[in-house]
């Protein structure tokens, strides 16, 4: 998840407020170009850390709190482009002493981290995840580690809480932004020669192609490029060098710039609130967040600081968004390992607050002993000292890393059984799931060879989202091909539903209005219907599920079609590969009860509940079938049932079908295989005490 990088300018170094007229040659570089301390944008940083940081901890209700990466961008634009701007005015600007307040904004902190981060690997991660911290650690010396993630698995995706530096990417983004911004600057306000806008609107021109070039890169199916790389992300910097810059008056004290700073608020917290992690950001989900904190830097320009008591919470605002880059930079590496050090992976809510604690308190030192000393010229005073000792600073990790990696290719036998059931992170879904033919195609609509019925056979639809199709190859398994011809329509996130609309997903949307207009016209002999409920489920969804699905089921039985409506599956609380590695790894033995999240099995209760068998509808416990005594399966074999934190290997498909067939279809269409383990199933029964 995100990084943030706030920019200060030294005390020492930061020019007085300035009136309009007093900075001729720079369009509007108001009182907003070269702030004082602000403390409102501390308060914003403040808000901008603890949604992230929710979000990373799991808080309650914190679905989108990625979107502060975003809010720290928009400050990191409007501050630096207003103190380059206000520097071009007076004819102080430097290059030299730019990157001199970046090197010593940035990196000692940044540095540290990464060190101490090395240490814990030798323990906690498989070698070849060392392996990777250390190429990660090389890439954020070398400013690129949002390419390195790039390249990796996307940033929402499971396996990225496994990555100590992930957080590193947006440094990254900061850092490559800093390379351009000053010369574009400082080249513009050269040749404008005094033209007032000309600045403006050259920022105003590179913010709306960089809007554009994200929009392009997602509808185009590459949203990891969108939220990774810097040209699509730029925008967001630049729509606060247009406040720094732009000139607007600043609204009136009193009601205008109170109803100003309430709707910055709201635009920030509903998304915060609301927003799902997932492919569709940034795009349009993170202009609301940036247009909020646009606003909220606007609204502040010419308000005074007031004096407050030590205990105030605003107060205690301005001393977090003080913390914040140590916050951050610590929050993320610290939560990554206290998980490693759990059989499952989890956190619980108490763990996770004195964790919290814990990342404030080392915040707060890294903040009093690591960052204050350099930026207030305690620890390299000059600049020379600032620039060598960074440059060795960065040699020496780069050393450490390099020997890193050459060690990391040793391994022991533990280690290369954990490396073989780690693998399984890395698996190929695609031929078992029907990637690309009928599950995920680009319009949401499934070619009609997946809807193809068989005369003479017992038609059986399968349809939903990555839950329904990881049920596919276990039904071609346990089905008899010579009696049962198996139909998919399948798309990832899409609850099988005829109203998909509530979802908000284009491509639910056109797989909705295809499965109308086929089951319009045709009679499939059963639909077989699964999906994500505990997604679809998550508060306070549960009661629009269920009336969505209702309505479903409800034109499915007037129309004679039978259902059979499949429970909540196997969820772990992380990825089952890795748990199963960490514990191989120490020489653990694999507790369910601790792989398994408890919340499925309150999930499948209430949903039987809520749609109980009748009228044509026969809901399915996957979890009663295959979970005896609350008791998961964690492997088939030596493959894990999942490859990541729910979805099924073919070997876990194949077993959970053999339990779950027998109860969905006749004995007569099934297969000899699943016929036999069935009666071996019942005659231990019978012969149970």
């Amino acid at each position: 998840m995100p990084s943030f990088v706030v920019q200060y300018a030294p005390k020492s170094k930061r020019a007085p407020r300035m009136p309009a007229s007093a900075q001729p040659s720079v369009a509007g570089a108001s009182a907003a170009s070269a702030p004082a301390q602000r403390e409102d944008i501390d308060w914003l940083r403040a808000l901008a850390v603890l949604a992230v940081v929710g979000f990373h901890f799991e808080a309650p209700a914190i679905f989108g709190g990625f979107i502060g990466v975003d809010i720290f961008f928009v400050i990191s634009g409007y501050l630096i482009t207003g103190i380059i701007a206000a520097e071009m005015a007076k004819g102080q600007f430097s290059f030299a002493c730019f990157y001199e307040r970046r090197v010593r904004r940035l990196l000692p902190a940044l540095y540290v981290m990464v060190a101490f981060t090395a240490i814990p690997a030798s323990w906690d991660l498989l070698n070849s995840e060392r392996a990777e911290l250390f190429r990660s650690a090389i890439a954020v010396v070398t400013f690129s580690s949002n390419i390195f993630f790039w390249q990796q698995s996307g940033y929402f995706d499971h396996a990225a809480v496994e990555k100590p530096l992930l957080h590193t990417w947006s440094l990254a983004v900061e850092e490559q932004f800093y390379l351009v911004l000053p010369v574009v600057v400082w080249g513009v306000l050269r040749i404008a020669r005094g033209r007032r806008l000309a600045l403006p609107l050259t920022l105003l021109l590179l913010a709306a192609a960089s809007f554009a070039l994200g929009l392009m890169l997602m509808q185009g199916g590459a949203s990891a490029s969108a939220f990774f790389l810097s040209p699509p992300r730029a925008w967001e910097f630049l729509l606060g060098s247009l406040v720094a810059v732009s000139g607007l008056p600043a609204p009136r004290p009193g009601l205008a710039q109170r109803s100003a700073r309430a709707l910055s608020l709201l635009l920030m917290a509903i998304p915060i609130l609301s927003l799902r992690p997932g492919p569709g950001f940034p795009g349009l989900n993170a202009l609301a967040p940036c247009l909020g904190a646009a606003l909220f830097l606007w609204s502040g320009v010419g308000v005074a600081n007031a004096p407050r008591s030590p205990l105030s919470p605003l107060r205690v605002a301005a001393f977090v968004g003080r913390i914040s880059y140590s916050l951050y930079l610590w929050h993320w590496p610290l939560f990554v390992f206290a998980r490693f050090a759990k059989p499952g992976l989890a956190l619980d809510g108490w763990e996770r607050a004195v964790l919290f604690g814990l990342t404030v308190a080392l915040a707060t030192l890294s903040w009093r002993f690591i960052e204050q000393p350099f930026r207030q010229r305690q620890l390299a005073a000059t600049p020379r000292a600032a620039f060598g000792l960074a440059a060795l600073a960065s040699i020496v990790l780069l050393a450490g890393s390099a020997t890193g990696l050459l060690r990391a290719g040793a391994t022991s036998d533990a280690d290369r059984a954990a490396q073989r059931l780690d693998a399984y992170n890395g698996y190929d879904m695609k031929p078992v799931y029907r990637y690309g033919s009928c599950f995920t195609t680009p319009d949401g609509r499934v070619p009609e060879d997946c809807l193809r019925p068989v005369t003479g056979k017992t038609n059986v639809l399968l349809w939903g989202d990555s839950f329904a199709a990881h049920y596919y190859h276990g039904l071609q398994t346990h089905l008899d091909p010579d009696a049962v011809n198996i139909m998919q329509a399948t798309q990832p996130t899409c609850m099988p539903t005829f109203n998909a609309e509530t979802q908000g997903v284009p491509a639910c949307r056109a797989l909705a209005a295809q499965m109308r207009d086929y089951l319009a016209v045709n009679r499939p002999d059963l639909v077989v219907m699964s999906a994500d409920w505990l997604e679809d489920a998550r508060p306070p969804r549960f009661a629009g599920m269920v009336r969505d699905l209702r309505a479903t089921l409800a034109r499915l039985s007037e129309a004679g079609i039978p259902v059979v409506l499949l429970g909540p599956a196997v969820q772990f609380r992380a990825r089952l590969p890795s748990m199963l590695a960490r514990a191989t790894l120490r020489g653990v033995k694999p507790d369910p009860a601790a792989f398994v999240r408890s919340d499925i099995f309150a999930l499948d209760q209430a949903m039987q509940a809520a749609l109980p068998s009748g009228e044509g509808l026969s809901y399915v416990s996957i979890l009663s079938a295959v979970c005896a005594r609350r008791s998961c399966p964690l492997t088939v074999g030596d493959v894990p049932l999942s490859f990541d934190h729910a979805h099924l290997t073919a070997e876990g498909s194949a077993h959970v079908m053999s339990k779950v067939a027998p109860l969905i279809l006749p004995q007569a269409v099934l297969s000899g295989s699943v016929q036999q383990a069935d009666d071996r199933a019942h005659r231990a029964d019978g012969e149970r005490p």
